[in-house]
């Protein structure tokens, strides 16, 4: 899922935990003022039953990250 909020990009994606029915979230934020570079990429350590409720997950967490001023690369 990608989504553009504030000035930036928000890329998550949901993979499978070894060897559990169970999902993880990886969140990429990406500053679209500093010509895309990527700032950080952040692993959630909580499992979920389904991918799409580690997306949800994500989304919402890379949103409280941006909105609590984690600096850009450029910072």
């Amino acid at each position: 899922m990608e989504e553009h909020y504030k000035d930036t990009i928000i890329l998550i994606t949901a993979g499978p935990v070894d060897g559990k029915a169970r999902w993880k979230a990886t969140c990429t934020i990406k500053f679209v003022k500093d010509t895309r570079k990527v700032s950080q990429d952040l692993k959630l350590d909580i499992d979920y039953e389904t991918a799409e409720q580690a997306v949800r997950a994500g989304l919402m967490f890379s949103k409280k990250w941006v909105d609590a001023g984690k600096p850009s690369p450029s910072d």
